[in-house]
């Protein structure tokens, strides 16, 4: 009892700030989300500290912050496009980087690097042409779309727990993650293109035949999201990916899902509506 009453205040006071962050300015939801990357970044490298593999962490670090500083002022209107281009030599840069660095495992490293990039930070730039949509505005910063996006995950999440305590049976994928289940995520997908149509009436600038793919594309990302954060934690041997959030763990842990779910939507957005 003690731990769902902390979990639940951990999550009430999560959402509280990140709203606020988000509504506030655009400045403010670029801070916040430059928190969360920096936090996710530092946890990832963590994961490796009793494996002989390490994460080149100034690049990674680096390169991460660059690519949703540039991602930022390209979806804001300030920079062209043709700037980002500009990153794809800092890749070349780690590889050669690995030169120096004098450890025996040179090419996991170079590749566990580029992934903790690819898996953290690509996704969480793109969240950028979240904020400023061109359907919903020219370069003026708009978060509604973001908000619908958290909105889904965390209606799917609730929806798919409930379910799957009151009656779930068989596993979803059990040699990953023991207590998910087919009627919790069948439930929760219900529940989520259910949510779609009253968030259509909040953004009606996208029909809700588009509302329900995107929601049903949430699901099924978000899913794939959280069981592959599972999969890293359940190889390194640990519970949680940090203890930032009482409760929750750490920021892996809680924005797992969207790491997934915000390039999905966003390949959605620009392929089929904008």
């Amino acid at each position: 009892m003690k731990k769902l009453i902390t979990r639940t205040i951990t999550g009430i006071v999560l959402v509280l700030v990140m709203l606020t962050a988000i509504l506030i300015s655009e400045y403010s939801f670029a801070l916040l989300f430059l928190v969360i990357l920096t936090a996710s970044i530092t946890e990832y490298i963590n994961l490796f500290k009793q494996s002989e593999v390490k994460p080149n962490k100034l690049f990674t670090y680096f390169v991460s912050i660059v690519l949703f500083a540039v991602s930022f002022l390209i979806a804001k209107g300030i920079i062209e496009i043709k700037y980002f281009f500009g990153l794809l030599p800092f890749f070349m840069i780690i590889m050669a980087a690995e030169l120096y660095r004098k450890n025996d495992k040179p090419a996991e490293n170079i590749a566990v690097t580029i992934l903790g990039i690819i898996y953290l930070a690509v996704p969480l730039s793109v969240v950028n042409f979240l904020v400023f949509p061109e359907i919903l505005s020219s370069n003026i910063y708009t978060p509604k779309l973001l908000i619908a996006l958290f909105s889904l995950i965390w209606i799917y999440d609730s929806g798919a727990y409930l379910v799957g305590v009151s009656i779930g049976r068989h596993r979803l994928f059990e040699r990953i993650s023991p207590k998910k289940s087919w009627e919790g995520a069948i439930g929760g997908t219900l529940i989520a293109i259910t949510a779609s149509y009253f968030i259509s009436e909040f953004i009606p600038e996208i029909k809700l035949v588009h509302w329900i793919v995107i929601s049903f594309l949430t699901v099924v990302s978000s899913t794939f999201g959280d069981l592959t954060e599972s999969m890293f934690k359940r190889y390194f041997g640990i519970k949680d990916s940090g203890n930032i959030l009482p409760g929750h763990g750490g920021a892996l842990d809680r924005f797992d899902s969207l790491f997934f779910a915000a390039p999905a939507m966003v390949m959605y957005l620009k392929l089929f509506i904008e």
